[in-house]
């Protein structure tokens, strides 16, 4: 007998419109018991139906829907990375971006965009121990408007000393 997870995992990883017949013939089961599987699924909503006729079906969440598209760079901003993200910031005191990256396990250029966009809706703020959240408000504005340079300009305002600075003090400190 067929279960239902099997045709249900089988449609998660299937991006492509399937019918109940291709569907028999990839799990080598009777058609009918698709067909009563895919009904379940259908009430469920976990599959759409794009053609009746044809009985034509679709992933219900086939296309991953981002917040909004960054005209610049057509970046898709997702909220949950965008939460993620933040979380990781509350745990611990992150100064350089490097550092977030390497614990938040995606790439400098993804970390710094993001950044870059909670920072231009006022999520995220630099004092002199790193980043913080200032709220966690509005952020389903995120990426609808981006302030180019603003980590920049946050950083020069926050206290935060470069290293070059920091050897110049330390090299003509008075003792």
């Amino acid at each position: 007998m067929l279960s239902n997870s099997v045709i249900s995992n089988l449609i998660s990883s299937f991006n492509q419109p399937f019918t109940p017949k291709m569907l028999a013939n990839m799990t080598e089961s009777d058609q009918h018991v698709v067909e009563a599987i895919l009904d379940e699924l259908l009430k469920e909503e976990k599959i759409k139906c794009i053609s009746q006729g044809n009985a034509v079906y679709v992933r219900a969440n086939r296309y991953s829907t981002g917040i909004s598209i960054d005209p610049n760079c057509k970046w898709r901003y997702d909220v949950n990375m965008a939460n993620r993200l933040l979380d990781l910031i509350e745990s611990k005191s992150y100064r350089s971006i490097r550092d977030l990256a390497i614990d938040f396990g995606k790439s400098r250029q993804l970390v710094f965009v993001y950044l870059e966009a909670l920072a231009s809706i006022s999520i995220i703020g630099i004092n002199p121990h790193g980043y913080y959240i200032k709220t966690r408000l509005g952020i389903e504005y995120l990426g609808q408007h981006i302030q180019p340079g603003i980590l920049g300009v946050l950083k020069k305002y926050s206290g935060i000393s470069h290293l070059k600075v920091l050897r110049m003090r330390w090299r003509y400190r008075i003792e």
